[in-house]
């Protein structure tokens, strides 16, 4: 699927009158759109080569906030309900993180005004009175993680780490990495928020490679114990790790002889061995190599690689 109709894919949850704005911007310029940001009270903007710009109500970007299209109240309203399919309850635990999937995996952040729970001292399952919308575009570039595939695997299988902050292309080269495994490799891929393979009725609407088993919407920790058990994958991927269950996953996958593929947020490979849950699976022997991505002019692509050796 090209951006330009992924862009117009992941519009559809925005207001007609929003809707109209983002056709208006440049067929040249609406490739290169990543994201969609509502502000309430504020403009519409879009982050683009690597920068934010305001939507002129002529359908130019630009860099000055006073030239943006303002927003009203019921184009944040409309955003948050349509990406919610209309039914709040049918998504607590994406609410309570801050941000659901839509379709073709398009990520819809949100934040606004938190209800915590007195006893757990967290969110809960509800967030009212939302403030911002930012909607993150899912691209499929075929071929972006070929680099980071023959540094890695042109050998044969070892576990490898994925590092990049935010908006670093993790979840793309991830995605494009999943199909050249499965070229050769049974993958089980742990889609949690359906942003990867972006699966609808069952078919992955994404380029996942040939032997590829997605579990989509699954938590982490079951998909990772399923697969290990009923799939019989040579190799695991998963977005995002970092927490106490993702370790106890991984460490059954990675002791039932299964090679890991992950990603995690971090600006480097010293930054990742910080993270506990990652320096205890690098210790495990989980990872093997760490690729870190970079941002802007240098998102998806790669800026370092380690070799682990087993550190930590």
């Amino acid at each position: 699927m090209k951006q330009t109709s992924r862009l117009i894919q992941a519009a559809e949850i925005l207001s007609p009158r929003v809707q109209a704005l983002l056709r208006s911007v440049s067929e040249t310029e609406k490739p290169d759109i990543n994201e969609i940001r509502l502000r309430r009270g504020g403009r519409l903007s879009v982050s683009a080569y690597g920068r934010e710009y305001f939507v002129c109500p002529d359908g130019r970007l630009s860099l000055c906030v006073t030239d943006g299209a303002e927003l009203r109240d019921d184009d944040i309203d409309t955003a948050f309900s349509r990406a919610l399919r209309g039914s709040v309850h049918s998504f607590r635990r994406e609410i309570a993180e801050g941000y659901v999937t839509a379709a073709g995996g398009c990520r819809v952040g949100f934040c606004g005004q938190a209800v915590i729970s007195p006893e757990r001292g967290y969110v809960t399952d509800n967030v009212r009175d939302i403030s911002s919308v930012n909607i993150r575009i899912a691209r499929e570039i075929k071929g972006c993680a070929e680099q980071i595939f023959l540094r890695c695997f042109q050998n044969g299988l070892t576990g490898l780490l994925i590092a990049g902050p935010p908006s670093s292309g993790k979840t793309t080269v991830l995605r494009d990495l999943t199909r050249l495994l499965s070229e050769r490799y049974r993958v089980s891929l742990i889609d949690e928020r359906n942003e990867i393979a972006a699966s609808s009725g069952g078919h992955p609407q994404n380029d996942v490679g040939p032997h590829t088993d997605v579990f989509s919407s699954y938590d982490k920790y079951s998909a990772i114990m399923t697969a290990v058990r009923v799939m019989s994958p040579q190799v695991i991927v998963c977005d995002e790790i970092g927490s106490r269950k993702d370790l106890e996953a991984l460490g059954y996958a990675l002791g039932s002889g299964v090679c890991i593929a992950a990603s995690c947020h971090a600006g480097s490979y010293e930054e990742a061995l910080r993270k506990k849950t990652i320096k205890k699976l690098i210790k495990a022997g989980a990872f093997g190599a760490c690729a870190v991505l970079g941002t802007g002019p240098l998102c998806g692509k790669m800026v370092s690689y380690s070799i682990t050796g087993g550190e930590g």
